[in-house]
């Protein structure tokens, strides 16, 4: 064979290998909104629906991109309108290759807002052409012309690899409001008030030193979802809500592909206060005990097909009042008490320190372990039902909680009002593939860390304001930061802290003025539980500077919150709970 020869058949050849490659089908999500449509460009706009601003197609498109073999079109649909109420059927036909694999509709005149839905089928496992044919239509399927006013919003459609997660497919997680450190047996209580708890982090990761952002309900789970300090998110006070300027854990998971989920049961983490930012579906009602939420989990673990899922359970029984179940009191309590208190907030508040004795305090504390174990044991059952359903070697299961709760130690009941120890550390386990087993950190962790590792663990990138950091990756020292607004007393305080074993300072300002009202020193080594106040350290100008310039660079990044419009009934229901007059 000539020389020119073989360089001709070269050439075919090159041509023929070019013109035959492959794109891979990538693993990771594909948002639709940020590629280049086929043919003409796709209409593609921000709207905002529920508090939530999103971007939209708003009109029929086709992307030729690489469509997985299991694939699932995630996204939902609306039908804003700035007109006369239309009829019809917002309709969105899926195609593949001009193959039909599904078809989505929903009623324009009844429902107003956004409703997420997925479609599953089977690609081509290469580059195809996949149509999304948006239009209105007639309940029998015949097409109306779409009248001026009415926008058909799909909005972030996302394309999903459904075999790409079949290693680490679901994320539970979990809040346990109130819940103490030193009252979960992990950490050396001595009562039997989480068995479960206790035998699920001899499993996997447990923070021997978390700490929370705030000693309250409302910053604490914003800061959980967000990786931000509270004054960025700007869920700061009862008259204001998220203020949706930071992306959130769960609107981050939506985005890629994650059927997003949540159970709550207090006014703070309900849609009035923004919670539901990045949930296709939040069920929330008010007070409700731990065995409806995870009832509510059981249902919602059952539905679970192999879409990634991502459920959030927030259990409030620990919170008060206290009124734990009577076989779950009497592991604590096996005489009946004899004396007045109870654990009812508006009767409790009025016994000071002096007027509790010691088998006052054993009770109500007797109430509030009742309360745990109670909630230990609903955790258990969706653990269980995780095993059932042969999810549990494809779950992280996170467990914490928002804040802890005071008997007295110095002098008051309840939380939000301090920031001392008691009210800050907080238990923090992961457990599910990939984390190590049976192991403790000992180094100072935040609530601002969970979003960062769970995003770590689901392989998707950091949130790009986060201020936490995965710790699944190897933790350095560092200082932790909270705050905490009381609206009953006006008053503000901040805490940095250098660790366990180490110092911590608290700065009290009148939340009117911002002006310095104390501050408070200790050696948490010496004095963990902050029984003696220290001078003013020589270093402490350099310890406030960074205090005050964390508060002021988070205030300036969430310029404040959102006014929240409660009813007369949420009114009362704060009321209730003592954080209103």
């Amino acid at each position: 064979m000539s020389a020119s020869l073989r360089s001709i058949l070269a050439s075919v050849f090159l041509v023929a290998t070019l013109g035959c490659r492959v794109e891979p089908v990538p693993r990771g999500p594909q948002r639709l909104v940020e590629r280049t449509a086929e043919g003409a460009p796709a209409r593609v706009v921000e709207i905002e629906l529920t508090g939530q601003k999103r971007r939209a197609l708003v009109a029929s498109a086709r992307y030729r991109l690489p469509i997985p073999r299991e694939a699932l079109l995630v996204f939902s649909l609306a039908a804003p309108m700035a007109a006369a109420e239309p009829h019809g059927f917002l309709r969105l036909r899926v195609r593949v290759d001009g193959r039909e694999v599904g078809e989505r509709r929903i009623n324009v005149r009844t429902e107003r807002d956004l409703r997420a839905t997925h479609l599953a089928f089977e690609g081509p496992d290469r580059v195809g052409l996949l149509e999304l044919d948006l239009g209105l239509s007639k309940g029998s399927g015949e097409e109306l012309p779409v009248p001026e006013g009415l926008t058909l919003a799909v909005v972030d459609p996302v394309l999903v690899d459904v075999s790409a997660r079949n290693d680490r497919q679901g994320v539970v997680f979990i809040s346990i409001d109130t819940l103490r450190r030193d009252h979960v047996g992990l950490h050396g209580y001595g009562k039997p008030t989480t068995p479960n708890l206790d035998a699920l982090g001899h499993e996997g990761l447990v923070c021997d030193d978390a700490v929370s952002v705030s000693s309250w309900t409302l910053p604490a789970h914003f800061s959980m979802m967000t990786s931000v300090e509270p004054a960025a998110h700007g869920a700061v006070h009862s008259k204001l809500a998220f203020n949706h300027r930071v992306p959130t854990l769960a609107r981050t998971l939506r985005e890629a592909g994650f059927a997003t989920h949540a159970v709550t049961s207090h006014l703070y983490v309900s849609p009035e206060y923004g919670f539901h930012d990045g949930f296709d579906d939040l069920d929330y009602r008010y007070d409700r005990k731990g065995l409806e939420v995870a009832d509510a989990a059981l249902a919602f673990l059952d539905g679970v097909d192999r879409r990634p899922f991502f459920l959030f359970l927030h259990f409030y029984d620990p919170h008060w009042h206290y009124a734990p179940p009577p076989e779950a009191l009497r592991a604590f309590e096996p005489e009946p008490y004899q004396g007045r208190i109870d654990g009812n907030w508006w009767r409790l508040k009025h016994w000071k320190k002096e007027t509790t004795s010691p088998a006052d305090l054993a009770h109500l504390l007797a109430l509030y372990d009742g309360e745990i174990r109670y909630t230990d044991g609903q955790v258990q059952r969706v653990l269980r039902r995780l095993r059932e359903k042969g999810l549990e070697g494809r779950t992280l299961v996170v467990v914490t909680s928002d804040h802890g709760e005071e008997f007295l130690e110095h002098g008051s009941w309840e939380h939000q009002r301090t920031l001392y120890e008691e009210v800050l550390r907080i238990p923090l386990l992961f457990q599910g593939p990939g984390i190590p087993r049976n192991r403790r950190l000992s180094e100072q962790v935040s609530l601002l860390d969970v979003a960062p590792t769970i995003l770590d663990w689901v392989g998707l990138p950091p949130l790009p304001t986060q201020r936490g950091r995965s710790l699944l990756q190897p933790v350095p020292e560092g200082e932790a930061y909270g705050e905490t607004d009381h609206g009953l007393v006006d008053t503000r305080k901040l805490f940095l802290r250098g660790g366990a074993s180490s110092w911590k300072a608290i700065l009290t300002f009148d939340r009117k003025t911002d002006a310095p009202v104390t501050e408070e020193w200790y050696d948490l080594r010496t004095d963990p539980g902050e029984s003696r106040a220290l001078p003013v350290p020589a270093n402490a100008s350099a310890i406030k500077s960074r205090l005050l310039q964390r508060w002021q660079e988070a205030r300036r990044q969430g310029a404040g919150g959102v006014p929240v419009d409660l009813s007369p009934e949420q009114i009362e229901q704060l009321r209730a709970l003592g954080y209103l007059q």
